[in-house]
């Protein structure tokens, strides 16, 4: 066991944030939780506007064995505390020969109208999950839930390496020829911000997880799953302080000592758990001389994720899309050519319909459609402009007006990169922190060089997405009550 530790402070109060605190204060530690924003959740969170309910970023569950996993290891029954919906019609993709392909569990996809194309895509499904089960199970019950160590690692996966290595455009290829159906399932892929062919085949998990458990949404919207790590936080006797940011990590004799707070406060501790980007970590909160090498070198070579503006309009439809995600795309070829902004109004687009699920998040009669429309060509997030944001707006608001039959808009809620950067606290408004698909070696670990700080939240492993996110914080408790080096 390393030093005992009485006192913590945690930074960032989204769900990696949360479940540390949780993880540290059941053991007795006191704990301070210090948000930024003034409301607890971060991107899994949820705000009503004009009658409507809507997500501020994650926007569906998947892998709830994993969140599961992570609630039971903080003495928590997930199910207890948060009522997730089966999405019954999950994903929908729309081909541009009139073609629809809907993607559910095997035996529940299908192509529209053509047996003989249903009969394939159920084929190729089937033999992706036979092959690909093993990993995903393996993934969630040995390797997510566990701090990362290489020897470990390797023992629990060697076996699969061969399948894991290549590209998820040839897999795809491989498992599908008809070139309908390669883009179909290759759709399922759009939320990395990448193409196919930029992607390792191991991102294939994600359609494995539809696969295997199906996608799921909270009753009441993301934030109820912040909503209940929030309330054992405050059982645990928490202190979590909201419009509280943290300005400087305090450094004393070569060891994180706690923080000080916008306005001067400074909260003193025995360790510091930076539930944030490790970017900001670097660049922004450690004093510059204080910053280890490798810690700052981490920095250098962690590949960012994409930038997005998030378009969410509540309002009217002639008729509720029948699937929850609903893509229109182009070939697998073509498909990064919806992460690039484009001059004219997009031809191909993807949206979420939450209330095609959960009605009450809307008015009677009312539905709420999400996407994300990509950013590109810009090397931060502040060199983004109100213009830009409202040129994006409306051509993207015309191409939903196309493909939405009686759309009648109430309310717009957009948020652009700089609002991700300084509203949503992610660096330089990169949604998932570290690129997906990104090899283990270019994520900050749990541990620092420097001691007593340590790193949570979507820069770390296991990356991005919400139960990825809960367990990252409850690794990085663990690794602060534990020992070890870094890695």
């Amino acid at each position: 066991m390393g030093r005992s530790i009485r006192s913590a402070v945690v930074v960032g109060a989204g769900l990696s944030g949360l479940a540390a605190s949780v993880a540290l204060a059941r053991q007795g530690i006191d704990v301070v939780l210090a948000e930024a924003g003034e409301a607890i959740g971060g991107c899994c969170s949820t705000v009503g506007e004009q009658g409507f309910t809507f997500n501020n970023g994650a926007v569906y569950v998947a892998v709830p064995a994993l969140l599961r996993s992570g609630f039971s290891r903080l003495g928590m029954d997930f199910d207890r505390e948060v009522e997730l919906v089966a999405i019954a019609r999950p994903h929908a993709t729309h081909l541009d020969d009139g073609t629809v392909v809907r993607l559910a569990g095997v035996e529940d996809s299908l192509v529209e109208g053509d047996n003989g194309r249903t009969a394939m895509l159920r084929d190729g499904l089937g033999e992706l999950r036979h092959r690909w089960a093993p990993i995903y199970r393996t993934l969630v019950q040995e390797v997510l839930p566990f701090e990362p160590a290489l020897a470990r690692t390797l023992g629990r996966l060697w076996r699969y390496l061969p399948t894991l290595s290549g590209r998820a455009d040839r897999l795809i290829a491989g498992r599908f020829p008809d070139a309908g159906l390669q883009a179909a399932v290759a759709s399922t892929l759009l939320y990395t911000g990448m193409g196919p062919e930029r992607l390792p085949a191991s991102q294939i998990i994600g359609l494995v997880a539809l696969l295997e458990e199906g996608f799921h949404l909270p009753r009441g919207g993301m934030g109820a799953i912040s909503q209940a790590l929030y309330r054992a936080a405050e059982r645990h006797g928490v202190r979590v302080l909201c419009g509280r940011p943290v300005e400087r990590m305090a450094v004393a004799g070569g060891m994180a000592r706690g923080v000080t707070l916008a306005g001067g406060e400074r909260v003193e501790a025995d360790c510091v758990i930076a539930a944030c980007s490790g970017f900001d970590v670097v660049h922004r909160l450690l004093p510059a001389d204080a910053v280890p090498r490798a810690l700052a070198r981490r920095a250098r070579r962690a590949p960012l994720s994409h930038r997005a503006i998030s378009i969410q309009l509540g309002g009217g439809v002639a008729e509720r899309p029948d699937a929850f995600i609903v893509n229109h795309v182009p070939s697998m070829r073509e498909q990064g050519r919806l992460h690039a902004m484009l001059p004219d109004t997009p031809r191909w687009l993807a949206y979420t319909c939450p209330t095609q699920v959960l009605p009450d998040l809307a008015p009677p009669g009312r539905s709420i459609l999400e996407l994300y429309a990509p950013v590109s060509g810009i090397a931060s997030a502040d060199e983004w402009t109100p213009d830009m944001t409202r040129s994006a707006v409306d051509r993207y608001l015309a191409a939903m007006r196309q493909r939405v039959p009686g759309l009648e808009i109430d309310a717009v809620r957009v948020l652009d990169p700089r609002d991700f950067a300084h509203r949503r606290h992610l660096y330089e408004g990169a949604l998932y922190g570290v690129a997906p698909g990104a090899s283990p070696d270019r994520f900050f670990a749990h541990r620092t060089p420097l001691r007593g700080l340590y790193l949570a939240g979507q820069t770390t492993f296991p990356g991005y997405g919400v139960p990825s996110a809960v367990l990252s914080g409850i690794q990085a408790a663990e690794a602060a009550m534990g020992s070890g080096a870094w890695t």
